[in-house]
């Protein structure tokens, strides 16, 4: 029999059947309970929840912090605390203690309305719950996301232009493209007070050099979503370095993506899009297969919302990524599934360069259709020059062709433009295996290390670094490797790795370095 009663749409409440209220104070306390109320068996694996309140602490703090939220929930419930359970892998609603009003229509209530955790992982799963709310609302609801393009200001008007404003709206401009690219908006460079966003960089020219300050802000709540700085001895060289620009741009709006979900406003397109996409992004940057395979569900809600050619071109990335890792099989069904999905993100967004750029890193790194990933990638780059996903499938067609030097230039380049986001490590993977098919085995190992340290669980750097020490003879290092690579790869074995070709270690293979591990690797294990 319910003995307490959740209210998860408007202002959030706990009551009790006898009257008495036991609504916690804590924000991510009534996150924790909304996160268990709307599973279905009102259970949730701890790891689950730890990503989803807290995705920006290590794995340590994060079951310190969920530990605390039980013990002030259940403070929180009293006498009825016993309907909050736990063990070692699992937190759980006793749901026949408990009652929601998620079936119940309400007209005019958001989902957990007024909540604000700022946490981007919490914000992207609020935002699913709110639009299946909305389908389920029936036809009084707005089912589908605001359609409109929206608009990114890029700069002030073009009125007493100077030779610094000039250098500003080059900045403005690069950082302008990156964002409209990855929540599907258009730019623009007159004053435009309805704008979603501005970009405004201001310019300060001495003597002994330039300082360069950009502020992203939301227009409509007056709220810097981010800000930075650079010093330049010159500002002009440093606009012509194609490296230093983009490095600079890609950092800032990286961050400025990730930030947008947590801005206050209700049902906001642009938080909505942005927070749908950076998601996505982080679950198949983080390597681990859970998250990735989360990635997937989290691209399916926001087709639902807006089917943009973004969704559907991520979707088929991350489904190569998964079968670049092992984490999913490359059979015949899931190809043509990945092909449907590049169809149709072109279909839906034939202009638009980043989803051509990311169209031809798949059809390069999974298909090896180099000319149709050479002709993409081409058409993304004459957008933004700077487009790491079109850098790295030109340099993957260049190679192909025998051009390595011209491959690695390109690859080089996308290595500097992403060495501050959170797609350094992808782009450190791919410098390695160019490195190696190069012969260049000592820049493979560095940009293996590069990879592995910004992202830990990435096991495709392991595989690489792993022969490349045992080929090199470092016998310490190989063995600090190999112990590595079984912790992050727990059923890896040595014969698959050395024999079997649907192992995914062809680079080495065909450079010859598994060869020359060979013999290191069977003796020492």
């Amino acid at each position: 029999m319910s003995e307490i009663q959740l209210r998860l749409f408007g202002d959030f409440a706990v009551t009790a059947n006898e009257g008495g209220t036991h609504t916690p104070n804590g924000k991510k306390a009534i996150g924790l309970l909304a996160l268990l109320a709307t599973s279905e068996s009102g259970s949730r694996k701890r790891r689950w929840l730890e990503n989803k309140l807290w995705s920006d602490r290590g794995p340590d703090q994060a079951r310190g912090s969920l530990r605390t939220t039980l013990v002030a929930l259940r403070r929180a419930l009293g006498q009825h605390a016993h309907v909050l359970g736990s063990n070692r892998s699992s937190v759980w609603l006793d749901l026949k203690a408990v009652t929601t009003d998620l079936t119940q229509p309400h007209p005019g209530y958001e989902f957990l309305e007024g909540l604000d955790i700022k946490d981007p992982e919490f914000n992207t799963w609020l935002a699913q719950q709110r639009a299946r709310a909305n389908l389920d609302a029936g036809s009084n609801s707005t089912p589908r996301a605001d359609t409109r393009m929206l608009s990114i200001q890029c700069g002030d008007p073009w009125s007493n232009t100077t030779p610094g404003s000039v250098s500003a709206q080059v900045v403005n401009d690069q950082i302008g493209k990156i964002v409209s690219e990855f929540i599907a908006s258009s730019r623009c460079t007159v004053k435009d007070t309805k704008s979603d966003l501005v970009i405004r960089t201001t310019i300060d020219e001495a003597a002994g050099g330039s300082t360069l300050f950009v502020q992203i802000i939301d227009p409509l709540l007056d709220e810097i979503v981010h800000s930075d700085h650079c010093f330049t001895d010159d500002v002009r060289n440093f606009i012509r370095d194609p490296e230093q620009l983009g490095r600079f741009c890609w950092n800032l709006a990286d961050l400025a993506l990730e930030k947008i979900p947590l801005l206050e406003r209700n049902q906001s397109a642009l938080g909505e899009r942005s927070a749908f996409a950076q998601s996505a992004l982080r679950h198949v940057l983080s390597f681990e297969p859970n998250q990735m395979h989360e990635s997937l569900s989290v691209l399916s809600q926001a087709s639902e919302r807006l089917d943009a050619g973004l969704y559907s071109a991520l979707r088929a990335w991350a489904l190569t990524s998964m079968i670049m890792e092992g984490f999913h099989d490359e059979n015949a069904q899931t190809l043509e599934e990945i092909k449907m999905y590049l169809i149709k993100a072109q279909e839906l967004a034939p202009g638009e360069g980043m989803v051509a750029a990311i169209c031809a890193n798949v059809k390069s790194i999974l298909f090896e259709d180099f000319n149709e990933a050479s002709a993409l990638a081409r058409r993304a780059l004459r957008e933004n020059p700077n487009n790491i996903f079109a850098l790295q499938a030109l340099s993957a067609s260049r190679a192909a062709e025998g051009r390595a030097n011209l491959a690695y230039e390109l690859s080089r380049h996308a290595q500097a433009v992403s060495s501050l986001s959170k797609f350094g490590a992808m782009c450190n993977l791919h410098h390695a295996l160019l490195c190696i098919s190069m012969q260049r085995g000592d820049e493979a190992i560095q940009s293996s290390e590069i990879a592995i340290d910004l992202a830990p669980k990435y096991r495709a750097p392991r595989r690489q670094m792993l022969a490349l020490y045992a080929a090199g003879g470092k016998q310490e290092q190989t063995q600090t490797a190999l112990k590595a690579m079984r912790n992050v790869e727990p059923d890896f074995n040595l014969d698959r790795y050395l024999f079997d070709r649907r192992y995914p270690s062809n680079t080495l293979r065909k450079s010859g370095y598994l060869e020359k591990a060979m013999k290191s690797l069977v003796r020492d294990s």
